[in-house]
């Protein structure tokens, strides 16, 4: 069986710097689904891998797809998809120093995944609600407008893009900073949500269990992320397609440092103190890469088709994106908190 699609150093590109002869540091991105406003540029060599998995603590593992130099590694053991990009935990520099205009893309792009949310989520008439990553506040905009009544708030690490949130978008009560130093207090949130944030964190448990501790009991986290069953395969065949070019969007090492099955996402949630179930919500409807309505028809006569496998194997085969209801259970439990 041809495997060499899972190692070798590619040439290449994936985002833009103010420097392309310096290599990229890593970073952990805030905010909804897409590029930043700067574009593509070289990434430059091959990263050390990390030591041991996030989910099992293995240091056994292997690369199964490279991207522009970075690999993408898979554990022997649990089976963890994550990157081998020395990322820092924290990173506040995604959206450049300016937010192009075209940024308001997005908010059309996510418009039908929003209105279905609201349709699932937001059950009471009144109630708050923090959206962490929240980006360039689209989403939040969208809950101020639809649900007045409800206190929605927004937290963003990226200074250019909260000052987008207020001006341009018109976004209220969007802090700047990291979410565990913003002064919620505890037990004080009804709904949190992290749209496209989940893959793009260096350390999600110890982000997890923040968020535990500001939501009520009974309280949810929903969150969307990638789902490895799908992606991993969908990036080989990308590239046997269309080759490795710069500007294309495949597995983004540098950028989604973990890519969760819905096993992996399972039991990284569940065992910090969530009870977990997983829901379908239409997707994205355009990509950076892909634009136009047949990729769009594309996109959506898939959505259904994963919907009626997911209904017809009674939850076990899930090869939708990963839309997660993670639950803080009424009662205390004695989890983590």
């Amino acid at each position: 069986m041809d495997r060499s699609w899972e190692g070798g150093l590619e040439k290449g590109g994936s985002r833009a710097r103010s420097d392309p002869a310096k290599p990229r540091v890593g970073h952990v991105r805030s905010g909804h689904g897409g590029s930043p406003s700067a574009g593509p540029a070289p990434i430059l060599g091959r990263v050390s891998p990390p030591e041991t998995c996030l989910l099992c603590g293995s240091t056994r593992h292997r690369a199964i797809f490279n991207e522009h130099g970075t690999d993408v590694l898979r554990c022997r053991d649990c089976r963890h998809v994550f990157s081998a990009h020395d990322a820092d935990a924290d990173f506040a520099g995604y959206w450049g120093e300016v937010v192009k205009p075209g940024e308001w893309f997005w908010r059309d792009a996510h418009e039908a995944m929003y209105e279905a949310f609201f349709e699932l989520m937001v059950t009471e008439p009144k109630g708050r609600l923090l959206d962490v990553g929240c980006g360039l506040g689209h989403f939040v905009k969208a809950m101020q407008d639809r649900f007045p009544i409800w206190e929605t708030w927004g937290c963003e690490i990226s200074p250019v893009a909260v000052r987008f949130a207020a001006d341009e978008v018109g976004a209220a009560n969007v802090r700047a900073g990291r979410v565990e130093d913003a002064g919620f207090p505890p037990e004080s949130f009804d709904l949190v949500t992290m749209w496209d944030v989940f893959e793009h964190l260096k350390e999600p448990e110890r982000l997890l269990r923040h968020l535990r501790g500001l939501l009520r009991p009974g309280g949810a986290l929903f969150l969307h992320t990638p789902n490895a069953q799908v992606q991993v395969p969908k990036a080989v065949v990308k590239r046997w397609l269309l080759g490795m070019k710069t500007g294309r969007h495949y597995l983004v090492p540098n950028d989604h440092l973990h890519v969760y099955t819905p096993r992996t996402a399972r039991t990284l949630i569940e065992r910090n103190g969530f009870e977990v179930r997983f829901v379908h919500l239409p997707p994205i409807q355009e990509a950076v890469d892909l634009p136009g309505p047949l990729f769009r028809g594309l996109k959506n006569a898939w959505a259904a088709s994963v919907r009626g496998l997911d209904r017809a194997t009674g939850g076990r085969v899930n090869l939708d994106n990963l839309f997660v209801i993670a639950r803080r259970p009424a009662a205390a439990s004695g989890a983590a908190g």
